[in-house]
This record gives structure tokens, sequence and C-alpha cells, in this order.
């Protein structure tokens, strides 16, 4: 656990691997994968490259020490990082296709990407519930030994602060709900739920309900008084 004063942000320029290194450690709702997962570095191509490479500048990991504890993948340019995913969709596709008919795929991992599919679909359908001004979204993703919020906190900050700079009205992000626990919380910090959907995936992978929440933070709720120093200096 660290307070929210021990936590900084960093760019992650130059930090790519440990945003790397964080996605896997933290692929099951803060914890790893328990298995091998075939044509990974095609997800992990689809989950980060755009992140990683076009919109770097307005992303950040948070530390505590020399340790990464979480980071926050920002998006701003809707119509650049839907272009890229349709690519990379097609080639983890391929992939899978060719991995699974040379009978390379394991078990759990045709399971996994059959999930992925469902909850592909339903994606698509809540979408359709977003406004349609809100076009920015944002990815926060923490460690499990730091599911204090004070990180969290910190990340939400520089989401809102991105957010505040581009001018954007308002961004939108997706949380897991473990039996709907977390909804009263995400009220409190401010943003309105306007999707609430089964997460096929991490359901599967943790033997729980995991409920999907697709939440719209606008612009008049931000606070990005917090943020603004840390991030010029950054």
């Amino acid at each position: 656990m660290g307070s929210m004063s021990e936590v900084r942000l960093e760019p992650i320029r130059g930090r790519e691997n440990q945003v790397r290194e964080l996605f896997w450690s933290t692929l099951t709702i803060g914890e790893p994968l328990k298995f091998d997962l075939s044509c990974a570095e095609q997800y992990e191509n689809l989950s980060l490259e755009w992140y990683l490479n076009s919109g770097s500048a307005d992303c950040a990991i948070a530390m505590i020490g020399d340790k990464p504890v979480g980071y926050c993948l920002v998006c701003t340019d809707h119509e650049s990082f839907e272009n890229l995913q349709k690519r990379l969709i097609t080639k983890l596709l391929i992939a899978c296709a060719f991995t699974l008919l040379t009978f390379r795929m394991n078990a759990k991992s045709c399971r996994f990407y059959w999930y992925r599919l469902k909850d592909s679909f339903t994606i698509m359908r809540t979408r359709k519930d977003l406004p349609t001004d809100v076009t920015m979204h944002a990815h926060l993703n923490v460690h499990h030994s730091h599911h204090d919020g004070s990180v969290s906190l910190k990340l939400r900050s520089h989401a809102d602060w991105v957010c505040n700079s581009h001018g954007a009205l308002g961004y939108f992000g997706e949380m897991n709900a473990v039996g709907g626990k977390r909804i009263v919380s995400l009220r409190r910090v401010g943003g309105a739920i306007v999707a609430n959907s089964k997460n096929h995936t991490f359901s599967w992978l943790t033997g729980q309900e995991i409920q999907r929440l697709t939440l719209v933070r606008r612009l008049e709720q931000l606070d990005v008084s917090d943020t603004k120093t840390e991030q010029r200096a950054a």
C-alpha cells in the first residue's frame, strides 16, 4: 500500500517494457493469467500498441519508489485508434486461426479467446449507449497490491488533466465490478454509469460474476488541480 503522496506519475516513453510487464501481471483484475496464452504477442499488440506509440504523450505510469504500480492509457484520437485496432484485430485472428488449425493452441487459450470474442460483441452494443459528444477514453490498470485507491485516484486525476488540456467535453472508461460492489463507489468518485454488462472473460477467469461498467466522466466533474504541476514537471 502507499499514500497518494508517495505515488508519482511518469511519462510512459522509455518505460514501455514496464507497461508491458504490468499489463501481463495485472491481466485478470490485478492478477496475472494462470496459464500460457497462445498468440500472446498479437494480443499484447492489440491491447497496447496504439498507446505506446501514437498515444504515448498522453499516457502515464504510476511509480512508488522504483516500482511501477499502475498505468493510465488515454486515447484522444478515436479515428487513429480505431484504424490501427482493425489491422491488429485482423493479425490476431489470423494468428489464432493458424495456431488452432495446426493444433498448437492450448485449451484454456481457446476458451479465453472465445470469451473475448463474446465480450467484443457486448462492447459493440454498449458503445451505442455512449453520448455522441464523448469519444476520448481512458484505461486504468493497478497492481493488486495497491487496490486501496491511492494509485487509482492519482491515475484518474491524470486522465482528468489530459481531458481538460485537450478541451474534450469528457471521457469514458470501463471498470469491472465483482457482484456490483463497485457501483456505489464509482458514483461517489464522479461520473455516470451508462452501461452494465457481464464480462464473460473475467467471470470465467475468476470464477465469480464480474460486471463491466461503462462510466462517462464529464468535464464539469473533473479535478485537474492535483496533477497540473506534476504533469508539467514530467
